[in-house]
């Protein structure tokens, strides 16, 4: 990994960790707690939108990089800051999903226009929601989400494959992930909430939708260094979503089918053992 990008990495990291204890304090404050109820696989009311952390480790990592004279992507900026404020609202007032998908295909049709023209746009609309949810739908077992985006993050740093700026987007994405980590598992303080799932998904999806083009041109090397590590993520994510639909339940609905869901409950290991399986397999199987 290129030193600026591990400076970048580290301060994402240090960022997020120091800002925890005063975000959890203010959704103790705000009442903002995830309470348990039949569909949940934590027993205790938690505070609900620990991803407002990442935000400080995202703003230091960008700090880092431009000192270092690597500038972020604005797509990926842009992507992230406004669909964690997306998420946000979502966590406080429970917006509904066609808000929520609409905010997701602009932002996907934006990073992709300006990636790739018309067909940057096209992959867009369908990358940037596919991801952004399967990183909402997933975030369901303590350190499934931090430890998923930190491996992608780590991965993307060290690929020689993707340019750059995605590799810097990775660092500091591989750092919120690390940073927020201590505050959910083994035991969770915090969740990361819609405000975090949804920054995760953001960023990740903005890198993912460049890295399938270079110039304008469609270039499938870089796309397949940037979605691999996502594998199990958008595999348990479609194949429920399938089973739900065919079944004419609620895709969008609350419930405890995800194939890592089913593994805790029936096996009986711990979150962070399943939840490490998830995030290392297809970045270890792929190295």
């Amino acid at each position: 990994m290129p030193h600026p990008a591990l400076s970048a990495l580290l301060a994402s990291t240090m960022a997020t960790f120091a800002a925890g204890p005063a975000v959890q304090s203010w959704l103790y404050q705000r009442n903002s707690l995830d309470v348990p109820n039949g569909r949940s696989l934590h027993t205790v009311s938690t505070p609900r939108g620990g991803g407002l952390a990442c935000l400080a480790g995202a703003a230091a990592g960008v700090a880092v990089a431009q000192r270092a004279g690597q500038k972020m992507s604005l797509d990926w900026t842009a992507s992230s800051a406004v669909l964690g404020i997306v998420g946000r609202f979502d966590d406080n007032l429970g917006l509904r999903a066609a808000p929520r998908l609409a905010a997701q295909v602009v932002a996907g049709a934006g990073v992709g226009a300006r990636s790739g023209g018309v067909k940057g746009a096209l992959v867009g609309v369908v990358v940037l929601p596919a991801i952004v949810n399967a990183f909402n739908f997933m975030d369901g077992i303590n350190g499934i989400s931090g430890g998923t985006a930190a491996a992608w993050g780590a991965s993307v740093a060290a690929s020689g494959r993707v340019g750059a700026q995605a590799r810097m987007q990775g660092a500091v994405t591989a750092g919120m992930g690390l940073g927020f980590l201590p505050y959910n598992v083994p035991t969770a303080s915090m969740f990361l909430g819609d405000v975090g799932s949804y920054l995760f998904g953001g960023g990740i999806a903005a890198t993912v939708i460049q890295s399938f083009f270079t110039g304008k041109r469609l270039d499938l090397n870089g796309a397949v260094d940037t979605l691999a590590p996502l594998i199990p993520y958008l595999a348990d994510t479609g194949s429920t979503i399938v089973k739900r639909a065919v079944r004419g339940e609620s895709i969008t609905q609350a419930h405890r089918e995800h194939a890592y869901q089913r593994i805790v409950q029936e096996t009986g290991w711990p979150h962070w053992c399943v939840s490490s399986i998830i995030a290392l397999a297809p970045v270890i199987h792929g190295a």
